[in-house]
């Protein structure tokens, strides 16, 4: 699918990986360091690049574009059997029902960031992979497979028979996300907004996990629960 990703960060990342980038807007005249910075990384880049007028740059987006837009090119989805590695050990997120497009970019980010080995989301009822969820991932869906499959439970079966350990993210569990074994190939599996895992996905889990909350709330966003577990995780590898 086509997309843009804008501002001096999320485009610093994005010329990272140029053969996803058509081309790069940058605004006619802006001096300051910062955009003078990058935009002397991107002539170094090799991507295609032009000066505009700002006015062309909001024709693209509404938000502070700080100067510059990236036209992308399509980003594909993975293939899952193509990125299960069973020689090392490997972390999966798998969404199910995920919906709010800036809780998927900032679940790409962070999973980005902790060097997940993928994420992988279902054909319906997920939030798409569009310009707003790549700009909230800050440049992090360049750098970290996204599969998409029929049925999240497709998914489960075939990390499953890898020997995959599926753990499932809820309130309901009696562990701590600390108190087991992170130190494995793991597939861990995130729920809706507002009503979690789904009853016949949890099922499938091996385990379940909860993260430790101060009792006036009752849970946290899916994006920071994410943080919470990616972190858990490297701390426990590293």
């Amino acid at each position: 699918m086509s997309a843009i990703t804008f501002g001096i960060n999320a485009v610093r990342e994005a010329i990272q990986n140029p053969s996803k980038i058509q081309k790069v807007l940058i605004e006619n005249g802006i001096k300051n360091p910062a955009a003078q910075k990058l935009k002397e990384e991107v002539m170094r880049s090799g991507v295609s690049f032009s000066f505009v007028p700002e006015q062309k740059l909001y024709k693209h987006t509404k938000e502070n574009h700080q100067g510059f837009v990236a036209l992308l090119g399509s980003i594909e989805f993975a293939n899952l059997e193509d990125i299960i590695d069973e020689n090392k050990q490997q972390l999966f997120l798998l969404l199910d029902g995920v919906t709010d497009v800036r809780n998927f970019g900032a679940i790409i980010r962070s999973a980005a960031g902790l060097s997940a080995s993928g994420i992988i989301i279902g054909q319906t009822g997920a939030a798409p992979l569009n310009d707003i969820a790549i700009q909230a991932s800050a440049g992090g869906a360049f750098h970290i497979p996204i599969v998409r499959v029929s049925h999240l439970k497709d998914a489960m079966y075939v990390l499953q028979s890898h020997e995959i350990a599926l753990v499932g993210c809820t309130e309901k569990a009696t562990s701590f996300v600390g108190d087991i074994n992170l130190k494995r190939s793991l597939g861990v599996v995130l729920g809706n907004e507002h009503k979690g895992i789904s009853k016949g996905i949890l099922n499938l889990c091996d385990e379940q996990i909860k993260i430790p909350i101060n009792e006036a709330l009752d849970s946290y966003n899916v994006s920071v629960a994410a943080s919470l577990v990616l972190y858990e995780c490297f701390r426990q590898n590293n």
